[in-house]
Order: structure tokens, then sequence, then C-alpha cells
């Protein structure tokens, strides 16, 4: 008997542009001409593509249940949405995709700029230079540098600066980053124990030496302290402030830290 066709493979047949009628008890595959179409079996266009021509493309409706299988599939096969964006905020039915050829052994991802900063942040003292592409101008670009301020990221490209609010959708390439995060060893000053930890400093360090946290109580819950350090939560991840004679401060009560 003959095993029926599952959702995945069969949006990777019509992303590869299959000639052949195929269907599923959820989706089919039709040809209409030189334009290939993806319906659910009650008749919702999912998808089209022209993928004879030297530029293939495709058109994606953004509001449907499918939409992020066919999204995340149409990513990996190498088409790229370029104002997903714009596209949203116009309320049009459909996004378009072209296509864009991958290099090997990168990983496509289309997301927040914010996850894109983080990304970079985390990794960026073990990054070698083609470690992260981002899609400039329908070219890929290594990144140099980035810095995230007051709410804009600045990228530093070779094709130049590219500023981001956290909310864009950027699409760029990972040369496996997430395989070099290392674990690393902390010490905690208190009682010299050994923590393992994915990143460092994100153990949770709620009191001072002295056993008592100079935090007020209002900000405990995003500042940790531990002897010489502030350990600062944000959306981003923790920022750590070192030195001496370090205070927070909550409206007119200051508490010394060391």
């Amino acid at each position: 008997m003959k095993t029926a066709i599952d959702n995945t493979t069969l949006i990777k047949q019509f992303l590869k542009g299959k000639d052949t009628l195929i269907a599923n008890r959820e989706l089919r595959v039709e040809k209409i001409l030189d334009e290939a179409q993806l319906f659910t079996t009650q008749g919702v266009l999912l998808a089209k593509g022209r993928f004879t021509t030297n530029f293939p493309k495709v058109a994606i409706r953004l509001r449907s249940s499918y939409w992020t299988l066919v999204h995340q599939l149409a990513l990996e096969a190498g088409f790229i949405p370029l104002n997903l964006d714009q596209e949203r905020a116009d309320g049009v039915a459909f996004a378009q995709y072209d296509y864009h050829s991958v290099p090997a052994g990168y990983q496509v991802h289309c997301q927040e700029a914010s996850v894109f900063w983080k990304t970079w942040w985390i990794n960026h003292r073990n990054l070698q230079l083609m470690d992260i592409l981002l899609l400039c101008d329908k070219k890929w670009y290594p990144v140099n540098h980035m810095l995230c301020d007051t709410g804009t990221i600045y990228v530093k490209t070779w094709r130049g600066e590219q500023m981001l609010s956290l909310a864009d959708t950027v699409v760029w390439l990972d040369r496996n980053t997430h395989a070099q995060r290392k674990r690393v060893t902390v010490k905690q000053h208190r009682d010299e124990t050994l923590v393992t930890t994915e990143y460092p400093y994100h153990t949770d360090v709620t009191t001072a030496q002295s056993g008592a946290s100079p935090v007020p109580s209002e900000l405990r819950q995003i500042v940790k302290v531990d002897v010489d350090r502030l350990i600062v939560r944000t959306a981003l991840g923790p920022v750590i402030i070192k030195g001496q004679n370090l205070s927070c401060t909550l409206a007119r009560q200051v508490n010394r830290v060391s």
C-alpha cells in the first residue's frame, strides 16, 4: 500500500516546481501554464510560484494556518522575502519571495532585528569574519560590527552601515554560531563554588559579600549584585558593570554596593 505524502514533503515538492499533480488529505499542488499553485483541499490558494524562469519567484499567503510551515520551507529552499514588513502593513494577501542562493554550510534566518542583534552579541567574541552575513540590496555581506543604541541597531558591513529598528524584519545567514557557544565556568565569590553555565554571568547572584542585598527591593527583579559588579538584566541579555563604590539609585534613595 502506498504511503500518503506528508505536508512538509508536499510543500518541498511544490517549491521545486514539480510538474506532476501531488496531493494528500490536506493539500494539493496543481500546474496552470507555467505557474505552480499550492491549495488546501478546501480550495484556498496558499502559494503560487514560477520556477522555470531565470529569476524564480514565490508568492505566499500571509494569513493562513499553513503560513509558518510554508514560510520556513521557502527560506530553506532559498526563497527570501524582501518587503515582508511593508506587505504586512499594507494588508496585502500574498508576500513576494525571490530566489537567492544560500552558500553551503549556512542557515538562513528571517527574524526581528532584535534577535539578529542578540545572536551577534552573544557570539561576537568568537566569530570569524564570514560567520554571519546580512542580506543588503539582494546580496550577502559579512557583518563587521554591530551597536545597539536607544532602540536603533547600527550594523557595519562591507557595503557600509545599515540602521535597523529592533522590530524590523531582517534576513541573515548564520554559519553554525550555535555550535560555537561554549559552556563557561563562572566562580561565585561568596562560597567559592564553581557553577557551569551556557554563557557567562547568567547565574542568579542576589546577595553581596555582607550577606544582605544593597539593591532596593523595587529593582531586585532586574539588578543583581556580586561584590564589585552590578548585573542588569535587559531584553537583549545581561549588562555587566564592574568597579569600586558602585551604587543603585531609585528616586532619591541611594544604596552603596561596594
